[in-house]
């Protein structure tokens, strides 16, 4: 079968290209975006099975035309507010199923009213599938199986900005002379500027995140304040986790005082017309200008990106909570955007339409696929870490 990857000469890009072109159902794959040079190189270092395929996501006519010669198309382009759109309207168009990273509330609920063009197409269109939404989506849905009736879902992320930026200078230098900014980073701070969406006592709503601080218990301990965000799991789970009463994704940058300058930015997006590369431009000079104050030392690290989520609930007639997060295999986007393509590309996803993860994939079996892919040192070591209590 026939794959087009959408910005497939990036990192994530061209790490899901290279997992695809492994298996034997992928026959040809494509790796497409506006730079020749750079998906020539990923094609040439991937095999006879690639080539490189030159095409504009916002040019949709063109994108519908190259993609009605592919069975998929696989959407790993940035930034996700420019590209998701247009790239999910081309599939429908070129009658192609679909799979994307797409992360936001905003995004994902455009996509989401293309489902009845989806379904008259009969198309398989999957968005958010990668480690958050997509992997965090499937554990909230494991996580609901841990109790009688499932009432909350917290889904926490922390973004350490210290370790992330090891190279500081070097980064600031790059997003002078190219204009490129990291995709988790860029969105990250563009969601600052935005309310959140969140699920509260049954029903969907908007808050302010700065004024709505959360606590988050770390799974290895330890406790960061974390705010809500505009990110699409509050969206879409109460609709596949019929008793859940509320829903939230709560996000912290690392050390703590980052958080402040974060949503600085974000407001000078909102009053000064800023766009999201200017404010990420503006973060990282700051930061750079006084990194005493913005990257104080701690004496404990959680990583470069913690993703964990927290449910509670009721079992056995008691108050519970379940605390989860994704190991080996698991903490990857490339490799659940494969296995999700895989799945669809084997016809295993039976509904039609625009599906987020939790619509489209059973978490168990997709899970043990995904650990398929573990590295050697990994295989037969457990894929969720969890803490019942």
């Amino acid at each position: 079968m026939r794959v087009l990857v959408l910005g497939g000469s990036g990192l994530f890009g061209s790490l899901t290209a290279r997992r695809l072109a492994g298996s034997d159902i992928v026959s040809e794959l494509a790796v497409a975006g506006r730079n020749q040079e750079a998906l020539a190189r990923v094609a040439s270092d991937i095999g006879e099975k690639a080539r490189a395929v030159q095409v504009d996501i916002s040019d949709e006519h063109r994108l519908a035309s190259v993609a009605a010669d592919f069975d998929i198309v696989v959407n790993v382009a940035a930034p996700e507010w420019q590209v998701v759109l247009p790239a999910l309207r081309a599939a429908i168009a070129a009658g192609t199923d679909y799979c994307d990273i797409g992360a936001f509330a905003f995004t994902t609920e455009k996509q989401l009213e293309l489902d009845s063009a989806a379904k008259e197409r009969g198309i398989v269109a999957v968005v958010g599938m990668g480690l958050d939404p997509g992997v965090d989506n499937l554990l909230a849905v494991h996580a609901s199986r841990r109790f009688d009736r499932l009432e909350d879902v917290q889904l926490c992320y922390v973004f350490n900005i210290s370790e992330f930026l090891t190279d500081l200078p070097g980064a600031l230098e790059k997003l002078r002379s190219t204009g490129h900014v990291d995709a988790t980073l860029l969105g990250t701070l563009y969601v600052a500027s935005m309310p959140a969406r969140t699920f509260r006592d049954g029903r969907s709503i908007e808050v302010d995140a700065r004024e709505n601080p959360v606590e988050m218990t770390l799974p290895d301990d330890g406790i960061v304040t974390g705010f809500p965000a505009a990110f699409s799991e509050p969206l879409t789970l109460p609709r596949y986790l019929p008793s859940l009463r509320n829903a939230m994704s709560v996000l912290s940058y690392f050390p703590p005082p980052l958080n402040e300058l974060r949503f600085r930015m974000g407001q000078r997006v909102v009053r000064e017309g800023l766009t999201p590369h200017e404010a990420a431009r503006s973060f990282l000079e700051t930061v750079s200008a006084d990194p005493g104050r913005w990257l104080p030392p701690v004496a404990k690290s959680p990583g470069v990106w913690r993703m964990w989520v927290v449910a509670t609930g009721w079992k056995e007639g008691r108050r519970a909570r379940y605390t989860c997060w994704p190991l080996g295999a698991l903490y990857s986007t490339s490799i659940p955007l494969t296995v999700a393509t895989l799945r669809i590309l084997r016809g295993e996803v039976r509904a039609r339409g625009v599906l987020p993860p939790e619509g489209a994939f059973e978490p168990a079996s997709f899970f043990e696929e995904a650990g398929q892919h573990s590295k050697e040192e990994d295989r037969g070591k457990p894929l969720v870490g969890e803490r019942f209590e």
